[in-house]
């Protein structure tokens, strides 16, 4: 028996920790169930004051429970000389990272003991059943009136103990009970997890991290994080170090809110696990049986606790009822806390901690050329004439994105069949094809194929779009070298307001626009984007604003009036949300730093607000007779078969059609003329030009 502290090398080891003393718990409950076995009053349950009588009345026993309390002695004391030498023993990392008290520690130890085989259970000897262990037993076990008394053992078993409330130990009903027991006769065992910690197993297990967690042991270190603002990893840290506070890391999905608070965590020397709320249900027993075990494993590892997906989860409508919950779950977390973060959560406040918030910025341009050299594929090498530079300048992207893209990249078979040399034509197919894939439930591609010398336009329409144009161009000039940037803190975006009847190039122009810019069009779907549900239009917006400006586009609302409408005097919570719309977008568009278009064939029924936020007010008068000629003779192509009899100014003298209608009549005349077996004639354009104009509600 070790009575004295023996700090020997070998107690370094978990399995050496728990030798001496499960030899002793084994022998002292053999001893104390062989004797109980032979008293005449054999209760159910051993109780406490069977054991005082058992320990009063052999002397064999009172020197095993003596043992126990040296060698209980002892390991505090080499607990304490490994702790000097650097080397943690797992018991004590669970009374430290858990707030347990020596009696919980005795708990496990004895729970430990008895699990792994080595001592006898005073229900179970010789009838080869399951070791099983009750309360009651445990409470006589380990109470002792001078230091533990029995009720101290007892309240280590109530709900929101540390042993019960972490889900150290685990109580259950033994069979033969139709209701729930007094707490006595509840059964009692250590946890499969924390058994294997204790045992030295310290790695969390693919079946306790499920699909929502993730565990890093060594996260990045801060110097191979790419940001812009450095520092603000130190500042993440010195936060994460106060257990009042939670630390919100608010920025678009990619940005490296994650990779800060990995960096941050190993400035702390600590692990990260992450737990996605994407992958947790929206139900109550779900959530629980989900988060317990992982924010179990968050004190077992000393790990800072990052929570992701918050903004999306439980964001359907009724489904805000479980963030009371998720807040009473987060309540337990001792550790470190962060959340990874679009926008602060209101029920943050909940969980009782001091919220502190850090802006986690896009990245640069240079920050982002330095991700697409540091995540390329080994061995993938930049055709010549590939510039990483115009690259980044056409399509802004997050580091999760590269990455993404990165790996896609490699995977191309045309970039392997050409022995792993990839060309900048490839590199932006992957880069469209990504962003096409985040935006395609709500808006579509616009391309075009048209030029400049295909459009027919007045002057003074022309002229706001050349100017739209340099101001595109020298924007950045403007407001960086000459400081505009700061007595114009918000509406620094690209915005334009294309007011005209149908067909009058509204659209052309925007096509022709984007291929100027070197950017993508995207054609909003408002019947996508407007939803009947409260908040869900404003979800759906701030989702094309946010992948708008993560992927460099420019953004196309066509009949923007539907969207953009006046405010109405609130008569009813129908008036009350949809002004809150239109709030949301003036917010929205007041921030973006992007390219917009609007077009609308009613611009009165705007809301005078956006107009007076917009830019650039581009009005498309329906054209002159003369313009409309010039139309009917630019869209007709030159491989087009035509008659000797077409005159093209009869017809644009007798029709007054728009651009768009023009095109509409000449491929309708062209399929008359195909279906006709010859070229087009007079008549096949009357004809056309005819239907057309009583489709737009005219009599000819």
């Amino acid at each position: 028996m070790v009575t004295s502290a023996d700090p020997r090398p070998g107690y370094d080891e978990p399995s050496q920790h728990l030798a001496d003393w499960s030899d002793l718990f084994a022998r002292m409950v053999e001893r104390m169930t062989q004797l109980k076995q032979r008293a005449p009053r054999n209760a159910a349950v051993l109780s406490e004051h069977d054991r005082a009588r058992l320990v009063r009345d052999d002397p064999a026993l009172a020197a095993l429970d003596r043992g126990v309390t040296d060698h209980a002695r002892a390991i505090e004391q080499r607990a304490r000389f490994a702790r000097r030498l650097g080397v943690a023993l797992p018991l004590e990392i669970l009374r430290e990272r858990f707030a347990l008290s020596r009696t919980d520690v005795d708990i496990l130890g004895a729970l430990a003991t008895i699990e792994r085989g080595t001592a006898f259970n005073p229900y179970t000897i010789g009838k080869n059943e399951p070791l099983q262990t009750d309360v009651a037993f445990l409470v006589a076990l380990l109470s002792d009136s001078a230091t533990t008394p029995p009720g101290e053992v007892r309240l280590r078993f109530a709900a929101d103990a540390p042993l019960i409330a972490n889900g150290l130990v685990e109580l259950s009903t033994a069979s033969g009970w139709a209701v729930d027991p007094p707490l006595v006769y509840k059964r009692v065992r250590v946890a499969d997890r924390v058994l294997d910690f204790i045992e030295g197993s310290t790695e969390p297990p693919p079946s306790v991290l499920g699909a929502a967690g993730r565990f890093i042991a060594q996260p990045m270190a801060a110097g191979d994080v790419l940001l812009p603002e450095p520092a603000l990893i130190e500042q993440v840290a010195r936060a994460l170090s106060r257990p009042d506070q939670v630390v919100a890391l608010i920025g678009m999905p990619g940005v490296g809110r994650k990779s800060i608070a990995g960096a941050a965590a190993r400035s702390l020397g600590r692990p990260l696990l992450i737990i996605d709320l994407g992958e947790v249900p929206v139900d109550g027993r779900a959530l629980e049986e989900i988060l317990r075990p992982l924010i179990r494993e968050v004190h077992l590892q000393g790990a800072v606790f990052v929570l992701d997906g918050a903004d999306e989860y439980a964001d359907g409508e009724g489904q805000a009822w479980i963030f009371q919950r998720l807040a009473d779950l987060l309540r337990r977390v001792r550790a470190p806390l962060a959340v990874a973060v679009g926008k602060s959560p209101a029920w943050i406040g909940r969980i009782g901690r001091v919220l502190m918030q850090f802006d986690v910025p896009f990245p640069t341009p240079d920050v982002q050329r330095r991700l697409w050299v540091r995540h390329l594929p080994p061995g993938l090498r930049l055709a010549p004439g590939t510039s990483l530079d115009g690259l980044v300048k056409r399509y802004s992207a997050t580091g999760s994105s590269i990455k993404e893209a990165c790996e896609e990249l490699g995977r191309l078979d045309v970039v392997q069949r050409r022995g792993g040399i990839a060309s900048e034509a490839n590199i932006i197919d992957v880069v469209r094809t990504r962003l096409a894939h985040r935006l395609s439930s709500l808006a579509s591609v616009v391309r075009t194929t048209l030029e400049w010398t295909d459009v027919i336009l007045p002057d003074e329409v022309l002229s706001p779009v050349f100017e739209f144009l340099n101001y595109a161009a020298h924007r950045g000039k403007i407001f960086k070298d000459w400081g505009f940037d700061r007595k114009l803190p918000y509406g620094r975006g690209l915005s334009a307001l294309f007011a005209g009847p149908p067909g009058t190039g509204k659209t052309m122009i925007c096509s022709l626009l984007s291929k100027e810019l070197g950017l993508e069009l995207y054609r909003i779907d408002l019947s996508q984007v407007v939803n009947k549900y409260i908040g869900e239009t404003e979800k759906n917006l701030g989702r094309v604003f946010d992948e708008a400006a993560r992927g460099q586009v420019m953004l196309l609302f066509d009949e923007a009036d539907s969207l953009f409408a006046k405010r109405t005097e609130v008569k009813s919570s129908h008036d009350r949300y949809a002004n809150l719309e239109v709030n949301y977008l003036l917010q929205r568009m007041e921030s973006h730093d992007g390219v917009v278009v609007m077009t609308t064939n009613a611009e009165t029924a705007i809301d005078p607000a956006f107009r007076r936020r917009i830019r650039f007010r581009v009005r498309f008068p329906a054209p002159d007779e003369q313009q409309r000629m010039q139309l009917w003779q630019g869209m007709i192509p030159k491989e087009a078969q035509v008659g000797a009899d077409l005159d093209l100014r009869v017809i644009a003298q007798k029709f007054p059609l728009a651009g768009g209608s023009i095109m509409n009549a000449l491929v309708r005349a062209a399929t008359a003329a195909t279906a006709d077996g010859g070229p087009i004639e007079q008549r096949h354009l009357l004809r056309a030009a005819q239907l057309e104009y009583a489709e737009m509600g005219f009599l000819t």
